[in-house]
């Protein structure tokens, strides 16, 4: 009897090849947009820091730091790095929004009762999560300027003084610094981890910054309190809480300003399970406010085309993954003859298997597959021109690596994008840091 499998070959080629040409049109546009910000970052190179003068005595404005934190001890080293800025005591506040339930808040009380200098604010419940503690730091504010640490983030002691000058703009919103990472060497998925944040750092946003599209990153950066309240607040319905207040300000012609010069210190993960999480929540969340603002943006009489285009290309950036999974299918439907009754039929055949493998790799490696390849490249492309940039020459060698945690990626997100476009509920997952477990919370 025939194998049904070998029978029905044939037609998995032709729907395979059919899937793929659907797939990868998508891929090479989006491919396109991180080969023109890598090149358009090198002619933007440099922040607009300078075009700010500094601020000083009266004219420095009132400013609020709020650090939100659950079961993280690593929030004493932030606050006490908060404790030493250079800006006059009488002028800023730092302000702890703790919902923990391990040894976090202990050691925050301690830390307070030995020098004092900030203040607790303690919840009943967790609602809201991250959003919903910024929120209780807010109505708690006396600044007129917020700025925003995660609590393994350690700023430096000028960080105040440089995030508050281009305020002097009445009508900037906010003002996002640039990551850097404490962790980056720990292992591959840490440095792969800082590759990818650092090419939106180091290309995306300068030029992002110049359109007007820079993103609120949801730590190391200043909100106006004022614009933060008209707005209403941080979304404690949405779990990527920074997107979704960038594209609000953004939508109501607010101004905002990338400081690429001004960094900031945070960890990055380091197991495949967190970073895979960590990406997972920031698809779901992108794509869901996607499909609240979507609207907002198109129609939107304060945003100009570029920005409106620029923000469609952001806010739709997870939604090449379901494609990213057609290519990985469509190309593993149409391997199929060269695998033959060896792999496919009743018995495995090792010098068939040895054959049609050769056979696959030689089409791989063809003039077509070559050109497909350079086209859907666009963001290795972006990573090593950061990396170039920045000098790291040597962590060039660990971009290919993108493409194995990718087949892990193409699945979890793309689930993430559905749930997300479907109306499904995500269980928010805090990203793990050095000092402590990652707990999923329900």
């Amino acid at each position: 009897m025939d194998n049904p499998v070998v029978f029905m070959t044939p037609m998995f080629v032709e729907f395979g090849k059919l899937l793929f040409l659907v797939s990868i049109a998508p891929l090479i546009i989006y491919s396109m947009k991180f080969y023109a910000l890598g090149f358009a970052s090198i002619f933007f190179r440099k922040g607009r820091e300078d075009m700010f003068k500094p601020l000083t005595g009266r004219n420095l404005p009132r400013v609020s730091v709020h650090i939100p934190v659950y079961n993280d001890p690593v929030v004493v080293d932030c606050v006490k790095k908060c404790l030493e800025f250079d800006y006059p005591k009488g002028k800023y506040e730092i302000i702890v929004a703790d919902d923990s339930s391990d040894e976090t808040s202990g050691l925050l009380d301690k830390l307070h009762k030995e020098g004092g200098g900030f203040r607790i604010i303690r919840r009943k419940s967790r609602a809201g999560f991250k959003a919903g503690a910024l929120n209780g730091c807010l109505k708690a504010s006396k600044g007129g300027i917020v700025v925003v640490f995660d609590s393994d983030y350690s700023p430096e002691k000028d960080f105040l003084r440089r995030v508050v000058k281009p305020f002097a703009d009445k009508e900037v919103a906010f003002v996002q610094t640039r990551w850097d990472y404490k962790n980056p060497s720990t292992n591959r998925i840490s440095k792969l981890a800082m590759i990818s944040y650092n090419a939106f750092h180091q290309c995306s946003m300068p030029v992002k910054d110049r359109i007007g599209t820079a993103i609120f990153c949801g730590t190391g950066g200043a909100i106006r309190k004022d614009v933060l309240q008209s707005i209403g607040g941080w979304n404690e319905k949405s779990i990527g809480e920074d997107i979704d207040l960038t594209v609000r300000m953004l939508c109501k012609g607010y101004k905002q300003v990338y400081l690429p010069g001004v960094r900031v210190k945070g960890e990055v993960p380091e197991t495949l399970k967190s970073f895979v999480k960590q990406q997972q929540r920031w698809a779901y969340a992108t794509t869901k406010a996607l499909k609240d603002y979507f609207g907002s943006i198109l129609f939107s009489k304060e945003l100009s085309k570029m920005q409106k285009f620029d923000l469609m290309l952001i806010m739709t950036g997870f939604l090449t993954f379901p494609f990213i999974m057609g290519v990985t299918l469509s190309t593993l439907l149409t391997m199929l003859p060269w695998f033959g009754p060896g792999v496919v039929g009743e018995f495995f055949s090792f010098n068939g298997f040895v054959d049609s493998m050769s056979k696959a790799l030689g089409s791989f490696f063809s003039l077509e597959g070559v050109i497909l390849l350079g086209l859907s490249c666009g963001y290795m492309f972006e990573c090593a021109v950061a990396l170039i940039m920045q000098r790291k020459y040597r962590d060039i060698a660990t971009i290919p690596y993108i493409f194995v945690v990718g087949l892990v990626l193409e699945v979890t997100n793309t689930i993430a994008v559905f749930k997300a476009l479907l109306g499904k509920k995500y269980s928010f997952y805090k990203t793990p840091k050095t000092s402590y477990r990652g707990v999923i919370v329900k």
